[in-house]
Order: C-alpha cells, then sequence, then structure tokens
C-alpha cells in the first residue's frame, strides 16, 4: 500500500466505537488500496486477472510442456493444467497479502501516531487487495474442472468454506507478521527470503504423488500444502492424504485465531506506538 496525501477528511481523530464506524472505515482503506494500487496502470484491475493468467501460462510451459510434469489420478486431458491452477489460486492470493501487509504498520506508523484507528485494518485491507486475483483464479479453476467434466459435484459446496478458511488463515498470518515486522524490522527480509523457499516446499508445480510417501507426513505441517491438497481434492476428485482436512482446520484456528491475539496482545503492550 502507498501512504496517502491526505487523510484528515476521510478518517475522523477519534477512534471508531462500532461496528458500522469499522465498516465504514474498512471501506474507505480498501477503496483506496485499488486505487493506489493501480494507479497509473493502463490495465487498472484488469491485472488481476492479467497476473494469475501470466503466471499459469509460464508454469504450464515450463513444467507442464518442456518437462511433461503428469498428475497420478487424475487423467483428464489438461490434469496438470488443473492440478496447477488449483495450486496458485491459494498461492498467488497468500503471498500477495503477507507481501504487500507485513510492512503496512511500518508504512503507516507516523499516521498511527497522529490519527488513532484499529491498526488491525492496515493488515486486512492488504489481504482484501487479494480477492479479485482470488477470483479470478477460484473462477478459472471450476470453469476449466466443467469443461475437463470434473464438476459440477457435491463437494464443490465446500468450496465457499474453502475460501473462508484461506481468507482467515492468510489474514491470522499476516496480522501476525505485520505486528512481528513493527516489532523487528528483520522480520520484513525474513519473509521475503521464507517465501521463496515456501514455494517449493508447497505442491503447486509438483503433484505430491512425486515426493517419496515417507515424506508426506511433513506437507502436514505446511498450512498452505494442506489448503492446496484440500482444494485439488474437493474440485478436482483427487486422492487427499489422511489427516489433511483436520491439519487444515487446525492451522486455520491456530493461525486465525494466533495471529489475532498476537496483534491485539502486542499492540496494548505497545501502547501509544499503535
Amino acid at each position: 500500500m502507498t501512504r496517502p496525501e491526505s487523510l484528515s477528511t476521510a478518517v475522523s481523530s477519534a477512534a471508531p466505537r462500532n461496528a458500522r464506524q469499522l465498516w465504514v472505515l474498512w471501506r474507505y482503506w480498501m477503496v483506496r488500496e485499488f486505487k493506489t494500487r493501480y494507479a497509473g496502470s493502463v490495465l487498472g484491475l484488469a491485472w488481476a486477472f492479467v497476473q494469475p493468467v501470466a503466471t499459469l501460462a509460464i508454469f504450464y510451459v515450463l513444467f507442464g510442456r518442456l518437462l511433461a510434469v503428469r498428475v497420478p489420478g487424475l487423467e483428464t486431458d489438461q490434469g496438470y493444467l488443473l492440478h496447477l491452477l488449483a495450486g496458485l489460486a491459494v498461492w498467488l492470493p497468500f503471498t500477495d497479502s503477507i507481501g504487500r501487509g507485513v510492512g503496512s504498520l511500518v508504512a503507516y506508523e507516523d499516521f498511527l501516531r497522529k490519527q488513532p484507528m484499529p491498526s488491525e485494518i492496515l493488515p486486512a485491507v492488504s489481504v482484501g487487495g487479494s480477492v479479485p486475483v482470488m477470483a479470478v483464479a477460484y473462477t478459472l479453476l471450476l470453469a476449466l474442472a466443467m469443461a475437463q467434466g470434473l464438476g459440477p459435484t457435491m463437494g464443490w459446496l465446500m468450496v465457499p468454506l474453502l475460501v473462508l478458511a484461506q481468507l482467515v488463515l492468510t489474514l491470522g498470518l499476516t496480522l501476525f507478521l505485520s505486528m512481528a515486522h513493527f516489532m523487528w524490522r528483520d522480520v520484513g527480509s525474513f519473509v521475503a527470503f521464507a517465501t521463496q523457499l515456501w514455494f517449493y516446499l508447497t505442491p503447486v508445480v509438483y503433484p505430491l504423488s512425486q515426493v517419496p510417501e515417507s515424506f508426506h507426513a511433513w506437507y502436514l505441517l505446511n498450512p498452505v500444502a494442506c489448503m492446496v491438497l484440500v482444494l485439488q481434492g474437493v474440485v478436482l476428485g483427487m486422492p487427499m492424504m489422511h489427516g489433511v482436512g483436520y491439519a487444515l482446520a487446525f492451522w486455520v484456528l491456530l493461525l486465525g485465531g494466533g495471529g489475532w491475539w498476537f496483534f491485539r496482545s502486542m499492540k496494548s503492550a505497545l501502547g501509544e506506538a499503535l
């Protein structure tokens, strides 16, 4: 997010006290986020479509065509493309939210000291800003799955719940990392490095079946991998590893609730700093 030129006319100097005020304030920041994110861009909001499609095309050509990666248990003409799209539908919004949200408190530190407001809104806006990319990716996934004769099925009724789980998980981690970065500025550099490694530890460009079975249980320790595997199972009908659904529920509760608790606890401890 970029720093606004003037917010005094849009935000009251008194902290919001009810849900309606919070909604108005969050909506204001969301509108500003989209305006600043795509300011000066010829394509504007269309980048929410271009980004996932371009990323999908690059990985598909590299892994699906040149390296000829195949997905056992998904015997369709575009099996690898579907597998890849399911992974990117989780990964792209996740990393976009984390990348923008980790520095959100630091970027507005001076403003937060002068204009009291719920600082949780800033990381939440970063997550909200990734929703268009998520919507495009999920829409493409469901449309291609139907075109390949894989749905709709009863399992697809779980998709809204999975979207909610993804948002809660992402928001919780973004809250945690934004506060951690506010307290320890090295966190931002660590996150940038960790997300690169994290990508290859998540079955996005490769199917889990290509990993030796003795390592499969370790993927339960990866919340993003759990999300990807459950989405692939629900939408594409791929076999799901035993316990992955419970692992995902655990991570959503831990990161969603734990991230919120950490943010609020540290906010109280820091006092006037936030």
